[in-house]
């Protein structure tokens, strides 16, 4: 379990999507990830310019800003961002831009509750792992 909870951003331009999403994370994954979803492009960059986060599920394709620009603006403020996009386009040029840009993960809708499940699953442990090698426990002394 990691040490803090994962600040995860859901953005789609679809409020649907993003209650899907959210309702989806927050049983699977309640005390694990703390949750800010979004549907305007603008205001999660707002919030990401002045918070970490740590994993970014968005949509692709939406108005003025779209998810490779979102992408590259987490990433730019936060290396360590994990993106997953979930898009209703599965061409190979989507993918191909998006993993060079440096996206985590890419899911097809309609979503798959199992299949985003498994893939927070992943980034959880990920970071888990990133944050007992960055801030190891102290061991504790025979002699006390």
């Amino acid at each position: 379990m990691p040490i803090r909870k994962l600040k995860t951003v859901i953005l789609d331009d679809d409020p649907g999507i993003v209650r899907l999403v959210k309702t989806i994370l927050r049983g699977a994954f309640g005390n694990e990830l703390e949750l800010h979803d979004f549907t305007d492009a603008q205001e999660a960059q707002q919030w990401i310019g002045a918070n970490c986060c740590d994993l970014l599920i968005s949509d692709i394709e939406m108005p003025e800003i779209d998810g490779q620009g979102m992408l590259v603006f987490a990433k730019q403020r936060n290396a360590w961002t994990q993106v997953v996009f979930l898009t209703g386009q599965s061409s190979w040029m989507h993918v191909t831009q998006a993993v060079e840009n440096g996206a985590s993960d890419f899911l097809l809708k309609p979503i798959q509750r199992t299949e985003l499940c498994n893939i927070v699953q992943q980034h959880i442990e990920r970071a888990a792992r990133w944050q007992s090698a960055l801030f190891p426990k102290p061991v504790a002394s025979a002699n006390a």
